[in-house]
């Protein structure tokens, strides 16, 4: 043995050109080294695009997220399982739709934007996720300009469909006009027109115009009336006589023809009396009641919207309850058309009566206040979730790349990197509509405001609200956490308009703006017309 540990010693004792610290060092790295290539898989599986695995018997509707990358922040979550949790809306909506197609009432959903000093037009789209290939069509027909030379301050106004298209565009522009984008087909038109004030002084004008001429079209009427009694003065009392006679054979064909049409009319005239007022009662789901009260499937999820902030329609609304829905137009055999426009509408749940009616001035549906159901009762929304921590550890942006895959997978919320138990606030007036746990956004929260708005909160560590509740701008709903597919303790933030989602730091959040007089004014009368044909027999 000695003989063996011999040369060691004498290696030992020896000196070394480098010193035994950096050997030591030396030794260290080449283990790791080796540890490394033999434990990491091959470059070619770390690159590699398939799919992550999933357990066979992960039977979930969520099955499929849990096939993309291990990243919160590219994971796409489907917008159904963020937002539609109104069964109860949805129960007899779909019945009969068989070709796939959505429940709509053609209104389009006006989105408003002021342009920011930072802004330029890609980034407004980016903002308000709309899609670039309509940027490019419209900046393809832009006749003035006007997208290139957006200035701060400037306020354009979107009509979106319910696929979020853009369907119509309106950029005001000096000398009270504006540019107008209109999609035809897959393209868009362009145009310029007066806005309201200078259409009103031009009609004005006209009007003078058309009393002038209508003045020297009287003087004129008035030589040839005169012509025209001279000559009937020469006409024969005979040729007289035949000619009245035959107007009287006439007048009598005509008016028998009348009464033919009419008794025809009156036999074809439905047993169900014509009215433009719907009513209904609640027996079982809102759907259900509503269809058989002849509402069609589009105007059920109009009605459901205007009150989300207000009214959860599956817990609050019980048998018996009441409904009323007053249409544009009369209903066909008591069912209301597809093209018909909702003008007011009164839903009495649990004794309280929540109501809702359209102005004509901006074609939004105010309360019985003039309060308008587009936005809280506060009127305000808060930008930040937490707000004693703004830092933001990744941004909102619809075209993010996958660094590991290279997929574009959209990053539709702002991260805010705080510890776990951070308390989260509601960001807006709401009704809970989700708070529960999901393998990939961990413990989260749906919140869906006044109008159009809803909001989503995830990775949280505990929730503290409950489905069906109704809280407060700057109530505490959760702590933040680092549950579900997350790289560490943060929280996602994603803000929704028209249930898409858009840039919660940089969107125009909703405000309450003071009506002028003459327009509440105005508001006032119509809500009364409005009550009065309600509540007519």
């Amino acid at each position: 043995m000695k003989r063996i540990l011999t040369p060691f010693t004498g290696l030992a004792n020896r000196e070394l050109p480098i010193p035994r610290q950096h050997l030591y060092a030396i030794i260290m790295l080449a283990c790791f080294s080796v540890a490394s290539i033999t434990l990491l898989p091959p470059p070619g599986e770390l690159l590699s695009d398939k799919p992550i695995p999933v357990s066979a018997e992960d039977l979930s509707v969520d099955a499929e997220l849990s096939k993309q990358a291990a990243d919160t922040e590219f994971v796409a979550v489907p917008n159904q399982s963020l937002l539609d949790d109104n069964d109860d809306i949805n129960d007899g909506i779909s019945d009969g739709m068989t070709d796939g197609t959505t429940a709509s009432t053609g209104e389009l959903q006006v989105m408003d934007y002021t342009v920011k000093d930072d802004d330029n037009l890609s980034y407004i789209f980016n903002t308000l996720n709309l899609s670039a290939i309509s940027l490019q069509k419209l900046v393809a027909v832009d006749i003035q300009n006007s997208l290139v030379r957006l200035k701060p301050g400037q306020k354009i106004s979107f009509y979106l469909d319910d696929e979020n298209v853009i369907q119509k565009l309106s950029i005001p522009l000096e000398l009270e006009k504006r540019v107008i984008f209109e999609r035809k087909g897959d393209d868009y038109k362009s145009r310029i027109e007066q806005t309201d004030a200078a259409t009103a002084d031009d009609s004005k004008q006209e009007s003078v115009s058309a009393t002038d001429a209508d003045t020297t079209v009287d003087e004129s009427n008035k030589a040839d009336s005169q012509a025209t009694t001279a000559e009937q003065a020469k006409i024969s009392k005979k040729e007289a006589a035949r000619i009245a006679a035959e107007e009287k054979a006439d007048k009598k064909a005509a008016e028998k023809a009348k009464a033919q049409a009419a008794e025809k009319k009156e036999s074809a005239r439905p047993t169900i009396r014509p009215t433009r007022v719907l009513r209904g009662t609640i027996a079982g789901s809102f759907g259900n009641s509503a269809r058989s009260a002849g509402l069609s499937a589009g105007h059920i999820h109009q009605v459901a919207r205007l009150f989300q902030g207000q009214i959860d329609f599956r817990r609050d609304l019980k048998s018996g309850d009441t409904f009323k829905v007053l249409f544009d137009r009369n209903a066909i055999a008591g069912k209301a058309g597809s093209d018909a426009r909702v003008l007011a509408v009164q839903i009495t749940a649990k004794g309280k009566t929540y109501s809702a009616f359209r102005s004509a001035n901006d074609n939004q549906f105010y309360d019985d206040d003039g309060s308008s159901l587009s936005m809280t009762k506060s009127g305000k929304f808060m930008r930040f979730p937490i707000p004693s921590s703004t830092k933001i550890s990744s941004g909102f942006n619809p075209h993010r790349r996958n660094p590991v895959t290279g997929r574009v997978m959209a990053h539709n919320g702002t991260d805010f990197s705080v510890r776990v138990g951070t308390p989260i606030q509601a960001t807006g007036d709401a009704v809970v509509v989700k708070a529960t746990r999901h393998p990939d956004m961990g413990i989260y929260v749906v919140l869906r405001h006044s109008g159009r708005y809803s909001s989503v909160y995830m990775h949280m560590s505990k929730s503290m609200v409950k489905p069906g509740q109704k809280i407060k701008m700057g109530q505490v709903i959760g702590l933040s956490g680092n549950t579900g597919r997350s790289t560490g303790p943060h929280l996602h933030y994603e803000f929704h308009v028209n249930n898409r989602p858009v840039n919660a730091m940089r969107v125009d959040l909703p405000m309450n703006e003071p009506m002028q007089n003459k327009a509440r004014s105005s508001l006032v009368a119509k809500i009364k017309e409005y009550k009065r044909m309600l509540n007519a027999s």
